[in-house]
């Protein structure tokens, strides 16, 4: 997928490769197809578009062959594109996989494509139709993201690794292309243990700083790596690329330093083969006495613990949605989970068994989440499995019920069994503690607390037992007479708060008891499913239930017995667990989503807290005060406790931005030193354009030979290293071993110098003996005679009349007619080729780029501003910005009126 902008104004479209090779252009707006286009001749797998011409579309096929197409626009496409085959190398006979597994554009090199095929990296020109390079490289690349203000690209492996290498293209006497690119490792971060949650499934460079990289694992973590200096601080977006690399005028990226690439920071998430969740009971955090965690996140966050296949249990604080803390608790899956207080959590499950038997190990453990220390509560032993475990409400009592062996109490505090039930037991399928029957009483004489509790069980036989505990000592159950039959629906989960008690069946009913009047209501769920589980409000009086289903969460009101609320997945997703987190209900589904389902926000507008620093309407304002301040700001670290806010990170890196541009905007003159504030202000908050704007009033303004435009700007580049840039591309491509001929000899004729050499070398070698001859021969003789030029000019038009564009122009050129070829070029709708031919083999393409901005004026807006700006036009430039952006506008009307210029460049 890819999102697909339409002459500035519009960013909802998306365009979208489908199966059956079928691509299709999303409006994302109104949900529908704009066009959809199917290649039905080839197979398509991935694509790539052509960051400088969104025309240009890259398809990878099947074998090493690539789908050529440059007619991608908001109308269908007409034609079927052109299919390119990479490398001509036979593996039929080899068992070597020779499909396509990585294509992508290069960002800082115009019609250039990196594609991975194996071990090998092919570095691609689509339009000469040819291969420039071959590159060996790991063969085990996830993803593979160029830089567009430097020559420079990160790579993400599969093992982990994140590399950072500078590429270029350093033309050589050897006919061999690799000699003439070349791609440096600079820096590498360290591999990762193999593991099946560690494996890297997805990775984005940010289009911002482009010097940090995220990180997706299989397991939903994310990793942020930052590529550093030594000299600036790892803070997001306190240092970009250019802080790091330079790009001079001999069009070559260096090194700033040593680099290398640091974790910036990280994002957790849930484990793979989620289990149960249960939310703290918020209520007991008060009754802790002198608790050193009261005012610490620990102990005031609302945090839910879920629990794993892995054994690992998460906690989930529910109001930021973020992971604050794991535990691996214990060797097998936790089957079973329960708060043993605000700080203790108490866990059971077991491995399964590799055999038919039911016979397993099973694993309880209690936890204190302050220490994360773990003690196992009862022995391993070879038994029946543990299905559900229960804490009482004073978290002194734990109930423990198995498949097919009998009931289990435990002392929570001395950690020891107070009673095994008899062989008799039934089978339990349910069960809960009371919160309101239940009493303390302290002994005068030890000082100690006898606590007396109540568990109500139900059993598969639909009959309800009632078990008194006080102290150490274990009560018989008794049977509590029911309305409730056994030819009834199974009863399969039960809930007790106060006087109510409810039960729910495989059918979808519904009962509560309230025991103080002596009364039963009863409901039959719409949903016709399973009740899987039964939980009340922890809130004193309230009366909520959260009934689970397989599908769907609904909330119920027990006093008049009506759904207040249903939450319900979609035909892929099931819900595994749910509780209460006040009257809000948490649901974990299939998919290890977490969801917080707020009750009482519906429709609620987005608070001015909530927003993030970026988004914020005067985040602008506040970046440029703070950088036009005399540093009367604190540091982070001069920042009390009470003085720091959740923004306080993105006030570090403004500081430090401040900090480290000073020095260098102070050494420009006085108004431009405005300018290259707002750059940094600009390309703090991400607004490109206005960054690249700015770059390039500055630089027409004080050209700096170590600070040259951004590659991603060479459609604004001075004549000369525009030419030099295309020379050093067409000559690499004179020495590859297929190219279209034809279009090879074209632009190395318009560029002229060493590539109308090396494309002359070519053509005396060529298999194309009597069609290369001659062209060879046209192309070393002298047409400086006046009626050769003029013949050659009829002879040229002729040829563009006739359809034979290329030939057409290569000849109009080569007599230094170049200016005309470049008006037939635009006559033909060829905007693009018509303004780079100008740039490469005119002195002065003023007329050509003045007919090409008239074009952009409806085409592209901001292209045209950028374009006015490489040609000094700044009243144009100053009117173009001024609707959209005044104080733009002002700042470099102000600059252009004010300010000669310090370059004594020629105008392009």
């Amino acid at each position: 997928m890819f999102w697909y902008p339409w002459k500035d104004i519009s960013r909802d479209f998306l365009l979208v490769l489908h199966s059956s090779s079928t691509v299709v252009l999303w409006n994302t707006v109104t949900g529908e197809k704009v066009w959809n286009h199917t290649y039905s001749h080839v197979p398509l797998f991935d694509f790539t578009v052509d960051p400088f011409s969104l025309r240009n579309v890259i398809f990878s096929s099947s074998g090493n062959k690539v789908l050529v197409c440059s007619d991608i626009a908001l109308s269908e496409p007409a034609s079927s594109g052109h299919l390119f085959q990479i490398t001509s190398e036979d593996n039929s006979t080899t068992s070597t996989n020779t499909n396509i597994y990585l294509i992508t554009y290069h960002k800082a090199y115009r019609n250039t494509v990196f594609i991975a095929i194996n071990s090998g990296l092919y570095l691609v020109n689509p339009e000469l139709m040819c291969c420039l390079a071959r590159v060996p490289i790991e063969s085990n690349i996830v993803s593979w993201m160029p830089t567009g203000r430097r020559d420079a690209l990160f790579a993400v492996h599969s093992n982990g690794a994140t590399t950072f290498r500078v590429t270029k293209f350093e033309p050589t006497e050897e006919k061999k292309p690799n000699a003439s690119f070349s791609m440096d490792k600079v820096c590498q971060t360290e591999c990762v243990r193999p593991m099946n949650n560690q494996r890297i499934v997805a990775a984005a460079l940010c289009p911002t700083t482009q010097s940090t990289v995220s990180v997706l694992y299989q397991s939903g973590k994310l990793a942020f790596w930052q590529l550093s200096n030594g000299r600036l601080p790892l803070l997001y977006r306190s240092s970009f690329i250019e802080d790091v690399l330079e790009f001079n005028d001999n069009l070559s990226t260096k090194s700033i330093g040593e680099l290398s690439l640091h974790q910036l920071s990280q994002m957790g998430s849930l484990s793979s083969g989620v289990t149960c969740v249960r939310m703290r009971p918020m209520d007991e955090l008060t009754k802790v006495e002198n608790d050193p965690f009261a005012n610490t996140a620990l102990g005031t966050l609302h945090l839910a613990a879920v629990g794993t296949n892995s054994g690992t249990v998460h906690l989930v604080d529910v109001f930021t949605s973020q992971i604050y803390r794991d535990f691996c608790v214990q060797p097998s899956l936790v089957k079973c989970l329960e708060w043993g207080g605000v700080y203790s959590l108490v866990t059971a499950g077991y491995n399964h068994s590799l055999s038919a038997s039911q016979i397993v190990r099973n694993d309880v453990f209690i936890t204190d989440i302050r220490t994360g220390l773990a003690k196992r509560i009862r022995p391993e032993t070879d038994e029946s499995p543990i299905t559900i475990i229960r804490v009482s409400y004073y978290h002194c009592y734990l109930a423990i019920a198995f498949q097919r062996e009998p009931l289990e109490i435990w002392d929570l505090k001395g950690l020891r069994m107070l009673r095994k039930m008899s062989r008799s037991c039934p089978l339990i399928i349910d069960m809960a503690w009371s919160n309101k029957h239940h009493s303390i009483k302290t002994t005068e004489s030890t000082l100690q607390s006898v606590y007396r509790e109540n568990l109500v069980l139900l059993d598969s036989e639909n009959r309800i037992y009632h078990i008194t505990l006080r102290g150490l000592h274990v009560r018989d159950g008794k049977i509590v007479n029911t309305q409730w039959k056994s030819a009834s629906a199974q009863i399969c989960a039960m809930a007790w708060k106060d006087d109510i008690l409810a039960v729910g069946d495989v059918e979808g009913n519904l009962v509560v008891w309230d025991l103080g009047r002596r009364q039963s209501r009863q409901v039959r769920d719409v949903s016709h499913s399973r009740v899987h589980r039964m939980t009340f409000s922890r809130l004193a009086g309230d009366h909520t239930m959260a009934v689970l289903h397989s599908k769907e969460v609904t909330l119920w009101d027990t006093e008049a017995m009506t759904r207040i609320q249903s939450i319900r997945m979609d035909s892929s997703k099931l819900c595994l667990d749910a509780d209460l987190c006040g009257l809000s209900p948490l649901v974990l589904s299939n998919d290890n989503t977490l969801r917080f389902v707020v009750s009482n926000t519906k429709n609620q507008p987005i608070l001015e807290k909530e927003i993030p620093f970026l988004y914020k309407d005067d985040s602008m304002n506040n970046v440029r005060k703070h950088l036009e301040g005399s540093g009367s700001r604190k540091s982070s670290e001069d920042r009390s406790s009470a003085d720091k806010s959740e923004d306080s990170t993105l006030e570090d890196a403004i500081a430090w931005i401040d900090q480290n541009q000073r020095p260098q905007i102070e050494t420009l003159e006085a108004d431009l030193s405005k300018l290259q504030r707002e750059r940094v202000v600009r390309r703090f908050i991400g607004d490109h354009f206005s960054a690249d704007l700015l770059s390039i009033v500055i630089d027409r303004f004080a050209h700096s030979e170590t600070e040259h435009l951004a590659p991603n700007l060479q459609m604004f580049w001075e004549n000369g290293a525009f030419k030099e840039r295309e020379s050093r591309v067409i000559s690499v491509a004179c020495a590859a071993e297929q190219a279209m001929e034809r279009r090879l000899v074209e632009q190395a004729v318009v560029v002229g110098g060493s590539a109308k050499e090396r494309v002359t070398d070519r053509l005396i070698v060529s298999a194309d003996l009597r069609y290369a001859s001659i062209k060879a021969a046209l192309l070393v003789s002298c047409q400086d005679n006046e009626k050769a030029k003029s013949l050659i000019k009829l002879i040229a038009t002729n040829l563009i009349a006739s359809d034979l564009i290329e030939d057409g122009v290569e000849l109009l050129f080569l007599v230094g007619a170049g200016g005309d070829a470049c008006k037939y070029l635009q006559s033909q709708k060829l905007w693009t080729k018509s303004i780079v031919y100008a740039k490469m083999g005119l002195d002065d393409p003023t007329e050509v780029e003045s007919k090409w901005i008239g074009h952009l004026a409806d085409e592209a807006k901001q292209i045209r501003v950028l374009a006015e700006a490489s040609r000094r036009n700044w009243p144009d430039v100053v009117e173009a910005t001024s609707s959209a952006d005044a104080i733009l506008a002002r700042l470099i009307l102000r600059t252009t009126t004010s300010t000669p210029p310090l370059s004594s460049c020629p105008t392009p």
